[in-house]
């Protein structure tokens, strides 16, 4: 009989940690069945249902900035105590073997094994670096409720070592895993694709960022190296594909009001999250993770690979760790304009770089991030504990 895993995650939707709960959920270990619980509605909810995956809704008590304040604190507690009642009630019929929290930021699988009496294993997907105070916190807190922890990156275990150095006895690097079932856009598609997503022809130099639009993304850090590359190449394009977290729209309203005021609107196209994200690989020409803050590990970057494309990311975190200077991508000085505007221009004039670039991730890919090494990993942290 397979043993139940409860999967705690902070969101429904398919961002970095999402994906990689995706990615392991549909490759996830013979000998378990997860459980997930989520939060809210969304488009991982959808699909863990189509896959015949059983989903609880109860709160997951997710740390945010908001709520590091008295008020704040007494929403946690709330969300604690239903939360843990919500549980007991969905899971008391059932032998949950493991508890199994996908992020730092979702507390209730600590207080769940404990109170419970489990084993809990937690997933580190985040590099906290401020607040100091924070950032202090939660090794120590990770360490008190976890039996084992798993790090999608070197960079990720060493920011906690260097608070807590005991932890490394119980925890292990395991990088996330992706394989690309879809298929690439042929050359017909593929000017079709840009014409209708990206305004642009075939012969336009297209630098793509993924994801999330934040506070430390890169978004604006991009925007202004793009203003001084497109000065001497102006067949040059840009495309934002994500939207901002609920609540902080702001960030979308700040980098519309920077195009603007740079006059880059018929240069730059703005998309929404699109939960099939392929297809705007296929039509980019150079993949930017731009991070203004180290990345734990840097999905986009791997997506990218797959999909053929050079990366330019920032020379810090898990980045430094996925990216191979020169070989797969350029590393950049992070938060240097200038140095970030100088990688980015040595691809746009250089084809065959690019070409050999992008064919070169795909083999790191395979070999280093393929996503068996990365089910692999999590049934040996899993099998470590149980």
């Amino acid at each position: 009989m397979k043993k139940n895993v409860l999967i705690f995650n902070q969101s429904s939707e398919l961002y970095g940690s999402d994906k990689a709960l995706l990615e392991l959920l549909e490759h996830y270990p013979g000998n378990y069945n997860p459980i997930v619980v989520l939060a809210a509605e969304g488009p991982l909810k959808e699909i863990l249902l189509s896959k015949g995956i059983r989903v609880i809704k109860a709160p997951v008590m997710k740390l945010t900035r908001k709520r590091m304040s008295p008020i704040g604190m007494l929403g946690l507690m709330a969300d604690m105590i239903s939360g843990l009642f919500t549980l007991w009630r969905a899971t008391r019929k059932l032998n949950i073997r493991l508890v199994h929290s996908n992020s730092i930021a979702v507390l209730m699988g600590g207080f769940y094994a404990v109170i419970f009496r489990k084993k809990h294993v937690w997933h580190v997907h985040e590099i906290v670096e401020h607040p100091k105070l924070v950032a202090n916190l939660y090794p120590k807190w990770v360490n008190f409720f976890s039996h084992y922890i798993i790090f999608n990156s070197g960079a990720a275990m060493n920011r906690f070592l260097e608070v807590v150095p005991s932890i490394k006895k119980k925890s292990a690097v395991v990088y996330n895993g992706q394989t690309r079932m879809e298929k690439t856009l042929t050359a017909n598609e593929r000017v079709l694709f840009r014409q209708e997503k990206f305004n642009c022809s075939d012969t336009n130099i297209v630098i793509g960022l993924v994801g999330r639009i934040s506070r430390w993304k890169g978004q604006l850090l991009l925007l202004d190296a793009f203003k001084k590359l497109i000065e001497k190449h102006p067949d040059t394009r840009l495309v934002y594909l994500g939207s901002p977290p609920p609540g902080q729209e702001y960030f979308l309203e700040n980098l519309q009001s920077k195009i603007a005021e740079y006059h880059l609107s018929q240069f730059v196209t703005l998309i929404g999250f699109d939960q099939n994200i392929w297809p705007y690989y296929d039509a980019m020409d150079i993949v930017a993770v731009p991070s203004t803050d180290p990345e734990p590990f840097g999905l986009v970057a791997t997506e990218a690979m797959l999909s053929s494309k050079p990366v330019v990311g920032s020379g810090f975190g898990g980045l430094a760790e996925v990216i191979v200077h020169n070989q797969t991508g350029l590393l950049f000085t992070p938060n240097s304009v200038d140095d970030l505007t100088a990688s980015l221009e040595l691809l746009v004039t250089d084809a065959d770089l690019r070409h050999r670039m992008g064919m070169a991730g795909r083999d790191r890919v395979a070999s280093v991030f393929s996503t068996q090494q990365y089910v692999n990993g999590i049934a040996q942290a899993y099998a470590s504990v149980d």
